[in-house]
């Protein structure tokens, strides 16, 4: 098969995925239902449990930090919601054509309808926690700005990013089953090298380390428009340059690799 038909196949997938809307909005929810099958709380154990984290926490680091509790609280929370948002559809990726080898085979479902199965289903835990953040802020009083309007973009330009990952990792980690481990293991220093439990501004040296990690870019035009209002343009080109050079390595890896995925799995 020539490259020119690999990367056909490759398109005609990508357009099945976003054209079988119903499948896997209908898969995902499904997901999150199964995740907290019985429980009467439900999906809300997502962000009551972020929230018990949070609480417990953010007093004691902002002490530490030398930082208003309440500002901190809400800072980490947001990073902490960005994070798990992108850490699930990556890592959550590598296992997915396994676990639905069914749908695969039986079905035979496109491998970005299970994909955005997977951005779904994290989505919906990302809007639980949402309120949950929504709810705090009000309560700390807690200013609203203007800029939340874009927060719909950041988050799309968060998920472009963490869909080429994702894209990666699910073709990789199906070849090799250790990979996905060895992210788990790595996505944990990543978490603590990233800006999620500590601040950039707090030391000039710590500021260079968080600009030249790309997780805190996204998770910034994010958190910073909700929190302080701003729009770092820093971050934004940063985003967006990750998003471009990501998709354009991450598509023609998957159209050369998709007619095995199936035999791997």
């Amino acid at each position: 098969m020539n490259n020119r038909n690999q990367l056909a196949l490759a398109v005609e997938d990508f357009k099945r995925g976003f054209k079988d809307k119903g499948v896997w909005l209908a898969l995902g929810w499904n997901d999150v239902q199964g995740r907290y099958n019985r429980s009467k709380l439900g999906v809300f154990w997502a962000s009551l449990s972020i929230l018990i984290f949070v609480c417990s926490l953010g007093p004691i680091y902002s002490r530490l930090f030398n930082v208003s509790s309440p500002d901190y609280v809400l800072y980490l929370m947001l990073g902490l919601i960005v994070w798990n948002y992108m850490h699930g559809i990556i890592l959550e990726s590598g296992r997915e054509y396994v676990n639905s080898v069914n749908y695969i085979v039986s079905f035979q479902l496109s491998y970005f309808t299970l994909l955005l199965r997977v951005v779904w289903r994290n989505l919906v835990v990302l809007g639980y926690q949402m309120l949950v953040f929504l709810g705090l802020s009000i309560l700390l009083g807690k200013t609203w700005y203007l800029s939340w309007i874009i927060i719909p973009v950041s988050l799309l330009i968060i998920t472009v990013n963490a869909l080429w990952m994702g894209v990666l990792v699910s073709v990789m980690a199906t070849r090799f089953r250790d990979l996905g481990e060895l992210l788990n293991n790595i996505f944990r220093l990543v978490f603590f090298v990233t800006p999620i439990m500590w601040m950039p501004e707090i030391r000039s040296d710590l500021e260079i380390v968080a600009q030249l990690n790309p997780f805190y870019h996204l998770i910034e035009i994010y958190r910073g428009a909700l929190l302080s209002g701003s729009i770092e343009m820093t971050s934004w080109i940063i985003s967006l340059l990750l998003a471009f050079a990501g998709w354009v390595v991450a598509f023609p890896v998957f159209a050369v690799f998709r007619s095995r995925i199936a035999f791997w799995i």
